[in-house]
């Protein structure tokens, strides 16, 4: 990057953060800025709540931002961050936290002081092990974790009463822990590409649960008393790719062993296409998983103005909402009728702006092209 775009990329990032401070705006999108390092300035943007510092360069999380206490969503996936000060316990009033995509390898116990969380993604971190502080996090309602290096995840992880959207998928999971039943408002529950010998029979007790995907794992048989035990809300157990597929098994109508849909749900979901009233449970579901992941309506025009970077591709989703595609996850592409990977879970509260920060931003921009002339022929 030349010197003089360079000056211009990290003027407009601290005019973006004086405005912020002029404004007492409680909103701050400094995403796909290519930060390395965090500006002194954002410290003072002691009336932000939701702070976006996702797809940057960021290498660390410094203390200095655990400052920003009034903080109720901060997004700091797709950096290059390696650590989280034990600080970060400090920001009590935190309900939406995405640190995915990070080579960060462990989460600090400090995690289970944000006592108002309700939505941790830890997607892709390289993570060993969960810490049993999460069981403190009393009001989480989704925590996505997929593509790490879990063998297990603890006991205490039993305690989140409120837990509805859990995806674990892409794993080493051997075993889950006895009591998932504990769990008592799970929705949707993906363990797939995993290890599991055994199929989790505690999970039939969630009462709420409506799909559970447990394919790409190492499952022989059902629970034997598995006709009596399926919850209410089941719509499907999805069991393709495990031994079990290749035994003498009995067929249930809410299990899919191959390729093909259960057959009570296959007809519904082939005329999908015709009604937008199919597979009515379905729909319910991903209104459900649209609230998880609390994805706002985005204004047409919405997205910041930003100097050039290399866009990430991307793709419609069901619901018609243009959706951040990730490299390399499989999950993010797999079959249109995986409904809860039609969002991709690394999506929270994401490129949302108002039209008071588009003004903004644009009075900005409309000097930038002019400016950037130059910037080609210096150095």
């Amino acid at each position: 990057m030349s010197a003089i775009l360079k000056f211009i990329r990290e003027n407009h990032i601290l005019a973006i953060i004086e405005q912020a401070i002029a404004k007492k705006k409680s909103r701050l999108s400094l995403n796909s800025f290519e930060i390395r390092e965090i500006p002194p300035l954002l410290y003072t943007c002691l009336d932000v709540e939701h702070l976006y510092l996702h797809v940057n360069n960021i290498a660390s999380m410094p203390v200095q931002l655990t400052q920003l206490t009034n903080l109720t969503t901060l997004t700091l996936d797709y950096n290059n961050i390696n650590y989280l000060p034990p600080e970060i316990g400090n920001l009590k009033n935190l309900i939406n936290l995405n640190i995915s995509y990070n080579p960060l390898h462990a989460l600090t116990p400090a995690i289970g002081n944000l006592e108002n969380l309700e939505a941790l993604w830890c997607n892709r971190i390289g993570l060993k092990e969960i810490p049993k502080e999460i069981g403190k996090l009393s009001k989480l309602d989704t925590f996505g974790a997929r593509g790490n290096e879990l063998k297990a995840i603890p006991v205490e992880m039993t305690r989140l009463t409120k837990l509805r959207w859990l995806t674990l998928e892409y794993n080493h999971i051997e075993y889950l822990p006895k009591n998932m039943d504990k769990m008592e408002s799970l929705v949707h529950c993906n363990i797939r590409q995993n290890c599991l010998k055994e199929f989790p029979a505690s999970l039939l007790k969630c009462l709420d649960l409506m799909f559970l995907q447990l394919n790409h794992n190492q499952i022989r048989r059902l629970p034997d008393d598995f006709q009596s035990a399926c919850p209410p809300a089941l719509e499907m157990i999805d069991l393709r790719h495990n031994p079990i597929c290749d035994l003498p098994h009995e067929q249930h109508n809410l299990i899919r062993y191959t390729e093909a849909l259960p057959t009570a749900a296959a007809p519904e979901l082939a005329s999908a296409s015709a009604s937008s009233n199919a597979w009515p449970h379905a729909a319910t579901a991903l209104a459900v998983n649209a609230t998880a992941l609390r994805l706002p309506a985005v204004p047409a025009g919405a997205t910041a103005l930003r100097l050039p970077v290399v866009p990430a591709p991307r793709h419609a989703d069901p619901l018609g909402r243009d959706v951040l595609e990730v490299e390399g996850d499989e999950s993010s592409v797999e079959d249109s009728e995986d409904w809860e990977n039609s969002v991709n879970s690394s999506e929270l509260d994401v490129q949302y702006q108002s039209d008071d920060e588009r003004a903004d931003n644009e009075a900005i921009g409309m000097v930038l092209p002019e400016l950037s002339r130059y910037a080609s022929t210096a150095s």
